[in-house]
């Protein structure tokens, strides 16, 4: 568990290094003036002073930031973040969330080549045989390539499962490509249970494997990328919706422990949730939330319609808020997280 700790604190600290790296390039670009770039919190135990910006190491390696003039006061100068024009404004607020989900790019191109070493290929979407008991078993052949689920495309394996289980069991539809001729054939998937307790949804086939090139590997990875973005706003539908709770969600410390499970199924696991981990943070700072990328994004974009901002103090007001409130959240789910692991 102990190197599974380190191992999360390496992570956190590579995820919020990026994020805050997106910010300072993007603002340096727009001719930004950023006092401070910072990494972990608290106080310094390294400093140095550039141009015009002090670079600095913090001694809890866990956050950091970019802390640019005129955030939240107007200081007159042109260097300030609140006088440059909307587009600028948006350009530097979602680079560090662009960085976080090109990271975790990154990283499963690299698991992604590994596995695909490992294991002679690449799953691809063409079935190489169907389980006899599968009611799929009544229409489906080795060498149909599904292509649909539920009227939705799907480009990788994991497409498939994502939708049977967005349809919870329930009847569904395939669609797929046999000789050049494009089927459509209704069925009822069947129910698997994972180690971990978990219901999953298969159509009952297994895949062929495609021989690893560059090209699919990108494939596989940019679709593997796609699914980990979607996965996110499944999760608040269903959190906006009912069907999950506050209590639900985790912190740090939930992180952490799932982290560690992934880690006993081997290091390649571990590295693929340490991505989707950092898309998860690029996407919710995205949210148009207060305090977050996305809710300052939302000023910005204000001020391109209206074509008047929003006064940097008032605009100011509305942060704090909700950073105070995300820190409440934050305690909240951390205190959940703790008394799971206790119970």
């Amino acid at each position: 568990m102990i190197w599974t700790i380190i191992g999360a604190i390496l992570i956190f600290s590579v995820i919020i290094f990026v994020h805050e790296l997106g910010h300072f390039v993007a603002a340096k670009a727009f001719g930004v003036n950023v006092l401070e770039f910072a990494i972990g919190m608290g106080p310094a135990i390294w400093k140095k002073q550039g141009k015009n910006t002090l670079y600095s190491i913090r001694a809890i390696p866990m956050g950091g930031f970019c802390k640019m003039e005129g955030e939240d006061e107007d200081t007159g100068t042109d260097g300030a973040f609140s006088r440059k024009k909307p587009l600028p404004k948006i350009v530097i607020l979602i680079a560090g969330a662009a960085m976080n989900i090109l990271l975790g790019f990154i990283i499963v191109v690299t698991v992604t080549g590994v596995s695909a070493a490992r294991n002679g290929g690449i799953a691809s979407t063409v079935v190489e045989s169907v389980n006899p008991e599968a009611q799929a078993a009544q229409f489906l052949q080795p060498g149909d390539k599904i292509v649909k689920v539920n009227d939705t495309t799907v480009h990788i394996k994991r497409d498939i499962s994502f939708e049977l289980s967005n349809a919870g069991g329930g009847e569904s539809i395939v669609e797929f490509i046999r000789d050049g001729q494009r089927y459509r054939e209704g069925f009822t998937p069947m129910q698997i249970k994972y180690d971990d307790g978990s219901v999953g949804y298969v159509i009952g086939f297994n895949v062929a494997a495609e021989k690893p090139g560059i090209l699919n590997v990108l494939h596989e990875s940019v679709f593997q990328t796609v699914w980990m973005v979607k996965l996110v706003f499944v999760s608040l539908g269903m959190l906006l919706g009912g069907k999950a709770s506050v209590s639900d969600m985790s912190g740090p410390v939930g992180v952490v422990s799932a982290m560690n499970t992934a880690a006993q199924s081997g290091w390649l696991n571990f590295l693929f949730f340490a991505a989707f981990l950092t898309v998860n943070i690029g996407v919710m700072n995205l949210l148009p939330l207060p305090a977050l990328d996305g809710g300052r994004t939302v000023f910005a974009l204000i001020e391109l319609i209206f074509r008047k901002p929003v006064p940097v103090e008032k605009e100011g007001i509305v942060h704090f808020v909700g950073f105070v409130l995300l820190i409440a959240l934050m305690v909240f789910v951390t205190w959940n997280d703790i008394v799971r692991l206790i119970a």
